[in-house]
């Protein structure tokens, strides 16, 4: 039974990997009061069924992601990433880590009568590199 228990896990682990970081709907976040998600990975041929961590998610109280990390085969943190929302739901701020934990890059985000008008990307230290503008056109 056991054994039989582990194999089952393996290949959930196997089937949710596979799925984006973020897989779950944010309406079920929201009715189900999911605070956090942790994936594991049992591989068989790599790691001898060791289970490792394959991701972790963790949502705000209106179900918007706020920390994603993605771990390597062997459980080594490989991406690290923190978001920031306005009032409105919109991503305002994302923070990209280095494994040590600190800033790879910051991406701010701007938003006016709820459209996205910018994108400014900066590096680990502080330093701008790249501004994206937004402009539309309408009928």
């Amino acid at each position: 039974m056991k054994a039989t228990t582990y194999i089952v896990f393996g290949l959930l682990g196997l089937c949710f990997s596979m799925q984006p970081l973020h897989a779950q709907k944010k309406k079920a976040v929201l009715e189900k009061h999911i605070r956090s998600v942790t994936v594991y990975n049992e591989d068989y041929e790599k790691n001898n069924g060791r289970q490792v961590k394959d991701s972790y998610t963790r949502y705000d109280d209106d179900g918007n992601v706020l920390e994603e990390i993605e771990y390597d085969e062997y459980g080594k943190e490989k991406k690290h990433e923190l978001y920031e929302y306005d009032a409105e739901g919109n991503k305002i701020k994302e923070t990209h880590l280095t494994p040590k934990g600190t800033k790879a890059l910051v991406i701010e985000y701007k938003y006016e009568n709820g459209l996205k008008k910018e994108k400014i990307v900066y590096n680990g230290s502080g330093k701008m590199i790249l501004r994206k503008k937004y402009i539309y056109e309408y009928k």
